[in-house]
């Protein structure tokens, strides 16, 4: 296996020496496009929000500077990437502000209709079940709560030969705009709004409860 194919394959649960530089390294390379995509979203400064497959910790950090009177919680399954990410947010931990915990979306540990406000960056490409863990997330959110979920890929033939890669090597699954949006429409969320940056080959989805 070459190393990027190496690193590559780290992306779905990134663990040891290479999982944190592959972690370190989406830190700041997921920055603009998380950026793009919580735009699109109001977040209250008391906002409770979720943010699963929290990886390294940069957005839990981002959307604490946000809710700055609310609550951010994380998730990983990676046990190292929570260890990560409770590095990268130590502070914030100390002020009661973040809690991260190793997790799947499969089952979250969480009581019905806490959460404000769910995020998914980078990671509905490994989700087991897509319907029914888009189903259990809805199960956490308020009423009238939004899922945002922001992606660097979509299925796209411009960008055919770079995704192909990405699947091959970081067995993935990835979606249209409209395969992904007939999902959540099968999840029964509401008001699924989706935006793309096409040249990027970007899209993010914001979808009620």
């Amino acid at each position: 296996m070459s190393e990027i194919a190496r690193r590559l394959n780290q992306c779905k649960k990134p663990e040891g020496d290479l999982g944190k530089v592959v972690v370190d390294d989406m830190n700041e390379s997921h920055y603009e496009l998380t950026g793009w995509g919580l735009n699109k979203v109001k977040i209250d400064t008391d906002s409770v929000i979720l943010d699963i497959g929290c990886g390294g910790g940069k957005t839990i950090n981002r959307l604490a500077s946000i809710a700055k009177s609310g609550k951010i919680f994380g998730i990983d399954y990676s046990v190292d990437c929570v260890k990560w990410s409770k590095q990268y947010n130590r502070d914030l931990i100390d002020k009661e502000q973040v809690n991260i915990i190793n997790a799947s979306v499969e089952k979250l540990p969480f009581e019905d209709s806490k959460f404000d406000i769910v995020t998914a960056v980078e990671t509905i490409y490994f989700w087991p079940n897509l319907v029914k863990n888009l189903k259990e997330i809805k199960r956490v959110l308020k009423d009238k709560g939004k899922l945002v979920i922001i992606n660097e890929i979509y299925k796209d033939q411009n960008f055919e030969e770079r995704n192909n890669n990405y699947v091959k090597n970081c067995n993935m699954k990835i979606y249209t705009p409209n395969e992904l949006k007939k999902l959540l429409e099968m999840a029964g969320y509401q008001d699924i709004q989706m935006e793309l940056k096409e040249e990027k080959n970007w899209v993010c989805y914001i979808a009620q409860k």
